[in-house]
């Protein structure tokens, strides 16, 4: 037998002998994989409660401030959208902030929202945060953040332009906020 023959034949049986082994451990790897099995899942569903999913109908609605007599300064706030845990932040009361607050468009009961505001006592920040409900309201319009004296504060949205209409549900003349609705 030539030299090139007997390389041949020992590179030949060489790779067979490779599938081999290869091929032994895909049927052992196979084979052991066969043998695991997931665990039965015998946990009691009935205590869960299906959540319904209900569509509400949101309008981006502009957000302003009114802080009134007694009230002092207010260099910032911020209040929560009602069905989600975003805070929509306003400038100092005065400003508006355009179209970057999703109120429902027709109102629901219960809507309760966190107000964060910073009133600074002699240059110094002083963080006041307070969850007051939106009061009722027919039609979808600016949401008005009232400030009033001892920290209270009411959420009201209204079609009106300003706080100062006449037909604005809280009067801007008033200085003692009023009670809150459910």
């Amino acid at each position: 037998m030539s030299q090139a023959q007997m390389i041949f034949h020992r590179t030949f049986n060489e790779g067979r002998s490779m599938r081999i082994k290869y091929s032994l451990l895909l049927v052992a790897a196979l084979a052991l994989s066969a043998c695991s099995t997931t665990p039965k899942n015998t946990e009691d569903l009935s205590k869960y409660t299906a959540m319904k999913v209900v569509n509400v109908p949101m309008a981006y609605v502009s957000l302003r401030c009114y802080a009134h007599d007694g009230v002092g300064y207010i260099y910032s706030y911020s209040v929560q959208e009602p069905f989600s845990k975003r805070m929509a932040n306003g400038l100092s009361c005065g400003g508006l902030v355009a179209a970057g607050y999703m109120l429902p468009k027709q109102w629901q009961p219960g809507m309760k929202v966190k107000v964060r505001w910073n009133r600074p006592i002699k240059g110094k920040d002083n963080w006041i945060e307070k969850t007051t409900t939106i009061r009722k309201y027919d039609e979808a319009g600016t949401l008005y953040v009232h400030f009033f004296q001892n920290d209270e504060v009411r959420v009201v949205s209204s079609p009106l332009i300003g706080a100062l209409n006449p037909n604005h549900p809280i009067a801007p003349t008033i200085k003692v906020a009023p009670p809150e609705e459910e």
